[in-house]
């Protein structure tokens, strides 16, 4: 007989804006949409990626007591948006004025996770923290990003927890955990 496999589960790790922005970001969305039609990210719930990890569930909660520890030694912090960036050629997003702060707290996070037994380790390695309005634009890209380039927006919003998404490979993100930074 085979022992049971242990089911692969993917963890996001993201820090949400405050209600207010994220009706803006949503704002925004739907104003893309209205240029170019549906596109991937439409439907996401605005937030920064802090970084993902695919682990089988066995290590859920070792996974969840070393991020817990980096939350306990994280002090709130403020982030500022400032105007609009792009990757090349696949996404549009609201800048953050000043991003030490969240990598610092990325980097904890990675670091933390050192020794996990996952396939690809924490991803992703480049770190540029951002808030994504639409991403994989392929031939509407152009279009999305002249529609933001010029035009100005700023805010600002304090952090204080890191939201932890779960899904089975393929499936769909669940809230699993938000801990609070101390």
């Amino acid at each position: 007989m085979n022992p049971e496999v242990p089911t692969l589960h993917q963890y996001l790790f993201v820090i949400n804006p405050s209600p207010e922005i994220s009706e803006k970001v949503i704002g925004f969305k739907h104003e893309l949409e209205s240029h170019i039609g549906e596109f991937s990210s439409l439907h996401s719930e605005p937030h920064i990626t802090i970084g993902t990890i695919t682990l089988s569930q066995l290590k859920e909660e070792m996974l969840l007591e070393r991020i817990q520890y980096v939350c306990a030694h994280t002090k709130p912090f403020s982030i500022a948006l400032d105007g609009f960036g792009s990757f090349k050629l696949h996404t549009v997003y609201v800048r953050l004025m000043d991003s030490q702060a969240v990598r610092v707290f990325m980097s904890a996070c990675e670091s933390s996770c050192e020794g996990l037994p996952s396939k690809k380790g924490w991803q992703p390695k480049a770190k540029n923290p951002h808030l994504t309005i639409g991403r994989e634009l392929g031939s509407n890209f152009k279009q999305s990003k002249q529609l933001f380039e010029d035009s100005a927006y700023q805010s600002r919003f304090e952090v204080n927890q890191l939201r932890i998404m779960r899904r089975e490979l393929g499936g769909k993100y669940h809230l699993l955990s938000e801990i609070a930074f101390h």
